[in-house]
């Protein structure tokens, strides 16, 4: 070895030492005995960072070829470069079968708490397992490096080692309503050969399997069952394919806790399309059957939930006054929310005073309550005048604070706090390895393993640090890890940072092609990747203003656009079509960003069928409340409160909602 590279001593003595360890003492690398350390005197020269990066990428193919004195001829220049460690990660992981304990301890050790250690931990742990060194498992098994795969593993490993607690484990988890991998059939074997799979473990999990919907695994389980449950199990599948089968009240009068399962399980199927006529079967089953109280409760608020969505309220609310335990947040929540289509405020009023007490004060429902308050006269020590309430929420930064302000006249409450650091923090955050890692990794393009340096960085600072954090990331143009570096030390009146002003030019010139304001398309980016060029969401949804393939090539053929899909993945490109898409929903929406914004999120024809549903037009905030996917619900919320933000955070304050929008009913 170079005396270059020992002579990185100065700057990083444990890298140096491992560095020296695994060449040294392992002649089968093939570099024995090539190692001199210099004295500190002898120090390198300085590498500019194009070369680092440069002799970086020489160095990776080098190791990736079995090459190792070029490996060690570029690694000897690298200097002070942050993805050195990569280098030694991909070494030891290179020969890793050969189980160097002592020089993967350094590294852990070196690492500790970072993504790196996780990394070789985790793949350390499945060379164990495959060479079947358990107790060395054991010592090295962390939850933090788990899969369920290596989870699995662990479990047999303690099995193997004779922890007396590892069936009971095993037990539990074999129980599950899920498939699991193959790794789990060594612990599982052994489980079933020392006699733990009884009748009663294998009903649990055809049960929960069913309840979770996979059906196929609950076929394969009953393989694993007596003649008797097996006949229970045709029963419980019969009753999934074909609810109505639970009609039938002579094929259910056993009185047993296999049969209430099966009975409960087949009247929620039967209630998700006659909720009515379930709650009749229901009644007629609970007159004949002793029901535990959990599986009732479960099959009453299903039954109560599927009634409220088909608009029948009394029968709901008339299961939901037989016992207090029915009166679960998300029922009650539906109710209020079934009584605000009608403008039912006294329904309100008696369903929202009916959440648990935690509930009633969050922002929402003191909003509505105030307006059921001021719509029926109302007046109520306990909570205040519809004003005091108004007041106290006009004070937040929220879209129900911003709603409150207009009903009291109120200029908006931003409560903006600048971040102000000083460069030495700044510095000091920005030199952290992990941060220096997580930055060139992004700058070069690798973005999961930056991500995952920056998580792992940044999940231990402390606010000050992480506001530092923040502040770079936004500096740096990174602004979605800005965003989460916030939102992780609930720095929430860091509007500069949360709220970046990211691809201004891109957003200013397709505002003046369009007529989609900056601050709505803004908000619409915020709202949907906060600013991740490659999000990718599970629907297929792409970029920084999240759209679908089919609507971006839509768009772009629409409006004469050369297009490809990847081209998604371009800012400029990414927000053009997201702009020139918003603007065709505004058109069609006659310029109201409400169902604009809904529309963007679950669909024009879903928009335009909850509007011709609704019983009766209703005030736009009913509108929104009662959208009936959550998602599209808190989505509009959303853009309408980050619409305001970015209209402070661009000197363009606007009101939350138009007077065109305030006017409407919907």
């Amino acid at each position: 070895m170079s005396k270059t590279l020992c002579g990185r001593i100065i700057l990083f003595p444990s890298w140096c030492v491992l560095f020296i360890s695994i060449f040294t003492f392992s002649p089968s690398f093939g570099l024995a005995d090539k190692t001199t350390i210099t004295s500190s005197t002898d120090k390198p020269k300085p590498v500019s960072l194009e070369k680092q990066r440069y002799h970086y990428e020489m160095a990776k193919g080098a190791l990736n070829k079995g090459e190792w004195q070029t490996f060690e001829e570029h690694y000897a220049v690298l200097g002070d470069y942050a993805l050195v460690p990569y280098l030694d990660y991909s070494f030891l992981k290179y020969h890793l079968h050969q189980l160097q304990l002592d020089k993967i301890d350094l590294f852990l050790l070196t690492h500790k708490e970072s993504f790196l250690e996780t990394r070789l931990r985790t793949q350390l742990l499945g060379t164990l397992a495959v060479k079947k060194r358990w107790n060395d498992y054991l010592h090295y098994y962390e939850v933090t490096a788990s899969t369920k795969e290596l989870n699995c593993y662990w479990l047999y490993a303690r099995v193997h080692e004779n922890d007396a607690t590892a069936l009971a484990d095993v037990a539990e988890l074999w129980q599950q309503g899920l498939s699991h991998p193959k790794a789990c059939d060594l612990a599982f074997n052994r489980w079933r050969r020392s006699g733990g799979l009884t009748p009663e473990i294998a009903w649990n999990r055809f049960h929960n399997a069913m309840k979770a919907g996979n059906r196929s695994l609950a076929r394969y389980i009953t393989g694993f069952m007596k003649d008797d449950d097996t006949r229970y199990a045709e029963l419980y599948q019969r009753v999934h394919s074909y609810p109505s089968t639970i009609r039938q009240q002579r094929k259910f009068s056993e009185q047993s806790l296999r049969m209430q399962q099966i009975i409960a399980h087949g009247i929620k199927r039967y209630a998700r399309k006659n909720p009515k006529d379930a709650h009749k079967f229901w009644e007629l089953y609970e007159a004949q059957q002793l029901f535990p109280e959990d599986l009732s409760t479960d099959a009453k608020l299903y039954i109560a939930t599927r009634l409220i969505r088909e608009g029948e309220t009394a029968l709901a609310e008339n299961i939901m006054n037989h016992s207090h335990e029915l009166r679960e947040n998300n029922v009650v929540e539906a109710m209020i929310r079934q009584a605000l289509k009608t403008e039912d405020w006294e329904r309100v009023l008696y369903w929202v005073n009916n959440l648990e007490p935690k509930k009633q004060e969050h922002d929402r429902w003191r909003y509505w309550r105030a307006r059921a308050m001021v719509e029926l006269d109302h007046f109520d020590k306990r909570y205040g005048s519809p004003e005091q309430i108004y007041i106290s929420l006009a004070s937040k930064r929220s879209f129900y604070g911003f709603l409150a302000a207009d009903h009291i006249g109120r200029n908006y409450s931003l409560r903006h706090l600048p971040a102000e650091l000083s460069p030495s923090s700044l510095q000091a955050v920005e030199s952290l390895p992990g941060l220096r890692r997580a930055k060139e990794l992004w700058l070069k393009g690798n973005l999961g393993e930056a991500q995952a340096e920056w998580i792992f960085t940044t999940k231990i600072m402390e606010s000050d640090n992480l506001l530092a954090a923040g502040e770079l990331a936004r500096r740096w143009g990174w602004y979605n890890k800005g965003i989460h570096a916030m939102i992780s030390g609930n720095l929430w009146d860091h509007l500069t940072i949360r709220f970046p002003l990211a691809y201004e030019e891109e957003v200013y010139q397709t505002s003046d092609t369009t007529k989609v304001s900056p601050e709505l398309l803004y908000a619409i980016a915020r709202q949907e990747s906060a600013f991740k060029e490659k999000a990718h969401s599970s629907a297929g949804a792409m970029g920084l203003m999240q759209l679908m393939p089919a609507t971006a090539s839509s768009t772009a053929r629409r409006n004469g656009i050369k297009h490809s899909k990847q081209d998604l993945y371009k800012p400029e490109h990414n927000i053009q079509l997201g702009g020139l898409y918003l603007n065709q929903l505004l058109e069609q929406y006659n310029g109201n960003r409400i169902l604009a914004a809904a529309a963007y999120n679950a669909g024009p024809h879903r928009v335009n069928r909850w509007v011709s549903k609704n019983p009766q037009d209703v005030p736009y905030d009913i509108w929104i409340e009662t959208i009936p996917f959550k998602e599209t619900r808190g989505y509009v919320q959303n853009v309408l409160a980050f619409s305001v933000i970015y209209g402070y955070r661009l000197g363009q304050p606007r009101n939350m909602v138009s007077e065109l929008e305030a006017n409407s009913r919907l």
